[in-house]
């Protein structure tokens, strides 16, 4: 820095009045920036290939900090000018100081942690997740506390923070008596306000995405920004932020991906309508249906999709092998919420919260609603307590009947923060199938299991790894362990033999991964299994995702249905017309064929091509593959409008006749 700016910062010091400030605002810099290099390190083998951009990452990252670090100094500015001298020299004053500069230190070492440990978890900044996790303190820092040392890193923060304060204290409490006049006042605002002001406007989310590798954007970016943009935008709608196309385009393209070639529009003349009579074109098998929300399986856990090494999923692999199975489907999020959402509703992840978590998610279309009006008892069954995520509400809402959790379970064995372990789930399901079974209805349930969740305790003596070791790989061990006993208890009841199974991952293990949107961490496996009553031991390599779930199971059943799915029958759709939808932190796209498209904020849109299942995709050039963006806008701009305007409502249904159920045969798709 030249003598002459030098100058003009200590005449702008008001004889070091603002030394405080100035001490502040460097020792942010330092920590945002020793937080950048700590992540690099720590990333270094992901974003090796792309060496060349990590000087532009320190640089775009540290013009973000120098914002975000002005916002966070300003109460501190405010305080420097406002107070008369006489005031910042008294005892109290320089107490003050000395507490919230000790806090703010505190504050900082924490974050630094903290943000270490989310972006090893998440691979990205703190995010929706981040705001999700907020709005359940008591859930999340218990799990924090039993996955994490937080007593041991606590006490070194605050010895740390400390120690700081003791070297630096001279710099934060020298100059408070400081005389100040109103001229280096009012110079000291406009050097501070312009900045400000100009950062403010020109800094949007996508100013560190600096190269085509996902992992080193979100370096280059700054944690705290990235919070309270997700906080601010986490009502926001598709229409605030994202590309769009003209409306009618949108939902006359929506309208042709909906429907199957033998589906017929109940309200052609009606853009706004996609309801559509589905003729399955199956014989009717109204039987019981269980779907089966696995936490956090991903296809990477699964060894009959990825069976490299020893297999952490040995019963579900057996059980693959006599069941219907799906290996190429991606979950639409990373998100339990989003799972819940895709897999009953068939709609899309629409920026930039999960229905179920809204107010207005209520009285959609969903495959219980069907069910229900079809004749079904319905029931969801959870394994911690429904009021988290909302999950209670949406689903009394949306077509069950009854909601059971944690505080209805009769034998509960072990627990960790976030409910009771995976096998007392089944357990308690079990005991409700046979009461329903018993009543004389089909019967549709879903159950949402949660043991395979940080701190990846489980009971002891179930599996040969110690739980005490609290490893993911031994919570999906577990989790598979509890798979294979519940289908062992399931057989001898008396509803198994009519009963369909469908055990689906909610969304994958990890997010993980450079690409912008990182598809092999969205794998998860999807399995029907009702031996004797489906097709046993086929694999359909069909592209796929969770929204495409409810509408395969109907077609199994043979149930001819109204329909206002956006997903689709997987065994009645065509190759050419496979895809998969997703939301990623604030990004959604559209997989089809080989090539993606990524919408972000701002309008942004990109395109990719590439092999999904290698995780190897690059950039195409601006204005690549319209068709492709149009129908990616089309789904989820269509789909907004239609939620906003309630037209995604429950619709009559015929009740089964049994009289004309169909007999069942093995070889049966």
């Amino acid at each position: 820095m030249s003598v002459p700016v030098i100058a003009r910062l200590r005449s702008w010091s008001g004889r070091e009045r603002y030394q405080p400030l100035i001490a502040a605002f460097l020792v942010y810099l330092a920590a945002a920036t020793l937080g950048r290099i700590t992540l690099m390190v720590i990333n270094g083998g992901d974003i090796l290939p792309d060496l060349a951009h990590w000087p532009l990452a320190l640089g775009a990252g540290l013009l973000v900090d120098t914002v975000v670090g002005l916002y966070a100094c300003l109460p501190l500015a405010l305080f420097l000018s406002i107070l008369p001298a006489r005031w910042l020299d008294s005892r109290a004053s320089r107490v003050l100081v000395s507490v919230i500069t000790c806090l703010f230190l505190f504050g900082l070492l924490y974050l630094l942690v903290a943000e270490v440990v989310f972006f090893h978890e998440f691979n990205s900044r703190f995010n929706n997740v981040a705001v999700d996790y907020l709005i359940h303190p008591k859930e999340v820092f218990v799990n924090i506390r039993d996955t994490y040392p937080v007593k041991t890193v606590l006490t070194l923060t605050v010895f740390t923070a400390a120690a700081l304060f003791a070297l630096w204290r001279r710099y934060f409490l020298r100059g408070l008596s400081a005389p100040l006049t109103w001229r280096p006042r009012a110079q000291l605002a406009l050097f501070y306000l312009v900045p400000l002001l100009t950062g403010a406007a020109a800094l949007n989310i996508n100013s560190t995405h600096i190269s085509d590798n996902r992992i080193l954007n979100e370096i280059a970016g700054n944690g705290v920004y990235s919070f309270f943009h997700a906080l601010i935008n986490n009502e926001s709608d598709y229409d605030t932020q994202y590309a769009r196309i003209p409306e009618a385009e949108a939902l006359q393209r929506l309208r042709r991906q909906v429907a199957g070639a033998d589906d017929r529009f109940t309200h052609p003349a009606d853009p706004y309508d996609i309801a559509h009579a589905v003729q399955t074109g199956r014989p009717l098998r109204p039987m019981n249906v269980v779907i089966v929300l696995e936490e956090s399986l991903g296809s990477l856990s699964v060894g009959s999709l990825h069976p490299q090494g020893a297999s952490m999923t040995p019963e579900f692999d057996r059980l693959s092998n006599d069941g219907l199975y799906f290996t190429r489907i991606y979950s639409t999020g990373n998100r339990t919420v989003r799972g819940i959402e895709a897999t009953l509703t068939g709609l899309p992840p629409m920026p930039a919260r999960s229905v179920v978590k809204r107010k207005s998610g209520v009285n959609l279309f969903s495959l219980p609603s069907v069910l229900q009006r079809k004749g079904y008892e319905t029931v969801f069954i959870y394994g911690g307590r429904s009021y988290f995520d909302n999950i209670r509400a949406f689903s009394l809402n949306n077509g069950f009947n009854r909601v059971i959790d944690q505080d209805d379970f009769k034998h509960i064995s072990f627990t960790t923060i976030w409910g009771v372990c995976d096998e007392d789930i089944f357990q308690n399901s079990i005991g409700e199938f046979n009461r329903m079974h018993a009543a004389g209805k089909p019967f549709f349930a879903t159950v949402l299991t949660v043991s395979n969740h940080t701190p990846y305790t489980y009971p002891a003596g179930r599996i040969a790894e110690d739980p005490a070791a609290q490893r993911r790989e031994h919570a999906i061990k577990y989790a598979d362990y509890s798979i294979g006993k519940f289908m062992r208890e399931a057989r001898r009841q008396p509803f198994f033999r009519d009963t369909l199974f469908v055990f689906l991952g909610d969304h994958g293990a990890r997010v993980h991964g450079s690409q912008e949107i990182p598809i092999r961490s969205y794998e998860i496996p999807v399995l029907f299994y009702a031996p004797g009553l489906i097709a046993q031991g086929r694999r359909v390599d069909q592209l796929g995702s969770q929204m495409d779930v409810a509408p395969t199971i109907l077609g199994l059943l043979g149930i001819d249905h109204e329909s206002r799915f956006v997903g689709r029958d997987l065994l009645r759709t065509k190759p050419s017309e496979a895809r998969a939808l997703f939301s990623h932190n604030r990004d959604v796209g559209l997989l089809r064929g080989n090539r993606l498209a990524v919408l972000g904020v701002r309008q942004s849109i990109e395109v990719y091509e590439g092999d999904p299942r290698r995780a190897e995709f690059r950039r195409l050039p601006p204005g690549a593959d319209p068709e492709l963006v149009a129908d990616a806008i089309a789904y989820f701009q269509g789909t907004n409008r239609l939620y906003q305007k309630q037209r995604l409502q429950p619709l009559a249904q015929r009740p089964i006749d049994t009289t004309h159920a169909g007999v069942a045969t093995p070889g049966h798709p």
